[in-house]
């Protein structure tokens, strides 16, 4: 039977769960779409068809499409089932954060990280979206969940456990491949349980005095035959998953394709010191934007209290982020704010861990010793409470009331704002003119007869429906693709006009057509 407080306990992280699902599934189409979403659309829209072979278009993402393409998106609600489809991810992936913290530092820590993560403006922009960054974030909490357990408890069961999630994770993007060094951070770095027999307290023993800079033939062997008989599952689903997608990959090859297993054009060939000097700027840029500058200096803070209180469990938090975002601060020619998505879980229960060594500390010094036990959790949840309290009602609450209602009036990076907002990249503006024409135009036979001139046309057939006779045309069908300013290369155009007795031009090319002064001969 659950006590009461233990009850309260599971009441409010039920809560908590409920209310960043909430925050992450309302409204889910208030921000247009992204092209990245269009392209991880259309790719899982066919990839159970199994016509091509799935690695063959995988970019890095191959999983994501799997798991898109079981809510079965089509059509105008594609999109809409994508966002729902990453937030079930995110739900499961918030709490496998909350459950890392817990290990960790504690049930207190459990609940300051879960508060932290679902609020988070970091994570909350992106969990929105139809991203590989935080469906890939969700599956490496399961992984430092995973491999915490492991390390506590070795069983077959778990190590098969480990191995798949290990392997899954850079399934969802690749550039977190080093994931898979997070079960041997944990069997070196978390303290164990007591030990069942004097064999293994003399095993316990050794282990504790190692240290990742002398661990001799001995402590070797005795971790070996700790948890042979979970890494021996582990590292064999992991190299089965791999040798299954290295297979599909090789078989893609002898057909004659080429298989895009990453996107390359996205990582500098040679990294340099301009170029990781820039990505840090743009770093500190992005979480004072994204986190606000007093959190991001609190988080420095209580990342240096984890550390000095809880060096192992500190360590391990700290390096799980750290091999989510390390590899593209290192080598992406240009950080974009999603590739770090992955890595706010982590963060959250450095954000957790932090505030419960604070809180300790703290209690130490105000209280004698044999008292101070009865006050961490007092001064740990004020402190933790009031910090969260003054966040979110001055910058988090804000953020997400913005993000669900009024996406337009966030405050982004420039990188950020040219990529969601007024770039060629969304569908700010075209989503609206659909609306408009949906609602005010002219019919022919029941359809309006469309135009587009854009940029990038593919991404608006997510927001086109029956009611439409669309047709679209780009840079792509011209040579260099360049459009040219002379309209009667347009060659849609021509062919809408002769057709129909008029058609409805949206396009982003207003330069070559003044929308205010169209033409006489054409009827626009």
């Amino acid at each position: 039977m659950l006590s009461d407080c233990s009850r309260a306990i599971l009441v409010l992280i039920v809560v908590l769960l409920l209310a960043g699902f909430f925050l992450r599934v309302h409204h889910p189409g208030a921000l247009p779409a992204f092209v990245d979403e269009f392209s991880h659309i259309s790719r899982a829209e066919m990839i159970y068809d199994f016509d091509q072979n799935p690695v063959g278009y995988s970019h890095g993402k191959l999983l994501l499409y799997f798991w898109l393409g079981l809510f079965r998106p089509e059509g105008t609600g594609a999109l809409i089932v994508s966002r729902l489809a990453v937030a079930l991810a995110v739900l499961a992936g918030s709490a496998a954060a909350a459950g890392v913290a817990r290990d960790l530092f504690g049930r207190r820590a459990m609940i300051v990280a879960l508060a932290f993560y679902i609020l988070v403006p970091y994570g909350l922009f992106f969990e929105r979206m139809a991203l590989a960054d935080p469906f890939t974030g969700a599956l490496a909490a399961l992984t430092a969940w995973a491999s915490i357990r492991l390390a506590r408890k070795p069983t077959r069961t778990r190590g098969f456990w480990v191995g798949l999630l290990a392997a899954l994770t850079p399934l969802a993007k690749l550039t977190t491949g080093l994931i898979v060094l997070l079960p041997l951070l944990a069997i070196l770095l978390l303290p164990h349980p007591p030990p069942s027999s004097p064999h293994r307290r003399e095993e316990e023993e050794a282990v504790r005095k190692s240290s990742l800079q002398r661990m001799d033939e001995r402590v070797v062997n005795r971790l070996w035959l700790r948890y042979r008989r979970a890494l021996v599952p582990a590292i064999g689903m992991y190299m089965l998953v791999w040798a299954g997608f290295g297979i599909a990959a090789l078989t893609d090859k002898l057909n004659g394709h080429e298989p895009i297993i990453i996107d390359t054009h996205l990582a500098e060939a040679e990294p340099t010191g301009s170029t990781l000097s820039d990505n840090l700027n743009e770093f500190a840029e992005r979480a004072d934007l994204l986190l606000s500058v007093p959190m991001s200096l609190l988080l420095v803070g209580l990342t240096a209290a984890m550390l000095w209180k809880y060096p192992r469990q500190g360590g391990f938090a700290l390096v799980w982020l750290a091999l989510i975002w390390l590899p593209n601060v290192l080598i992406v020619v240009t950080v974009s704010s999603r590739y770090l998505a992955a890595g706010i879980p982590a963060l959250a229960v450095i954000f957790g861990g932090g505030m419960v060594a604070t809180g300790d500390w703290a209690a130490e010094r105000l209280t004698r010793a044999q008292h101070a036990a009865r006050l961490r959790k007092v001064i740990s949840g004020g402190m933790a409470f009031g910090v969260l309290l003054v966040w979110a009602a001055g910058f988090a609450l804000p953020f997400a009331w913005n993000t669900m209602n009024n996406p337009a009036a966030l405050h982004m990076t420039k990188n950020d704002t040219y990529n969601y907002f007024w770039g060629s990249f969304n569908t700010w503006g075209t989503r609206e003119s659909l609306d408009y024409l949906k609602t005010s135009a002219e019919r022919i036979e029941g359809k309006i007869p469309v135009l587009g001139v854009l940029r990038h046309c593919a991404i608006v057939t997510l927001y086109v429906s029956n009611d439409f006779l669309w047709a679209c045309q780009d840079p792509y069908d011209f040579p260099n693709r360049d459009m040219p300013a002379d309209i009667s290369r347009w060659i849609l155009l021509r062919h809408g006009l002769d057709r129909w007795p008029y058609i409805y031009l949206v396009t982003e090319y207003d330069d070559y057509i003044p929308l205010d002064d169209p033409p006489d001969d054409l009827p626009l």
